[in-house]
């Protein structure tokens, strides 16, 4: 007898990652309408709401409902601080969609699991945060095709990242 699991225990496993990946391209796609990232588009400020709720989910595993509202005030001021604008609703909107989405539903409230995956769900968020970054680019007509979208993503984050530097050998 083998320990191969059966194709219905299979099929379910497959249903839980499809639901974390849709899961996570929701929360994604509500961050980039709604500008819940960092001032820029480098990928620690696109990152950096979703690896406040994780900081917060690590630091409070068992206390779920504290670990989401810290969270939420943490992003609200973080945010607040480093942009001009920033709706403290949509904030508690992404957050407790991602609480609800991908802990809950998708994860079954298991914060071990979510938090063994990190690094694969950051980079999967961050995939689809592009995506629809760049889509929003394009309606805003700053864009004439998502490749096009992309490439200017990429260019802004090349362009910080050169100033950083030279800004940090300045000051060296």
């Amino acid at each position: 007898m083998t320990d191969m699991p059966s194709q219905a225990q299979t099929s379910t496993q497959q249903a839980k990652g499809d639901l974390l990946a849709q899961a996570l391209k929701e929360i994604a796609i509500y961050a980039a309408r709604q500008a819940i990232r960092g001032r820029s588009f480098k990928r620690n400020s696109l990152l950096k709401p979703l690896d406040i709720i994780l900081a917060e989910l690590g630091r409070y595993p068992k206390e779920l409902d504290f670990a989401r509202e810290s969270s939420k005030g943490l992003i609200f001021d973080h945010l607040r601080r480093i942009r001009s604008w920033v709706s403290e609703a949509a904030i508690y909107e992404y957050v407790d969609v991602f609480f609800e989405k991908v802990l809950k539903q998708a994860l079954g409230n298991n914060v071990g699991k979510l938090l063994q995956r990190e690094r694969s769900l950051r980079s999967a968020y961050l995939v689809f945060m592009r995506q629809e970054t760049a889509r929003v680019l394009m309606e805003k007509k700053q864009a004439a095709s998502e490749k096009e979208a992309l490439a200017q993503l990429e260019a802004a984050e090349i362009e910080e990242s050169e100033e950083e530097t030279v800004t940090g050998s300045l000051s060296d």
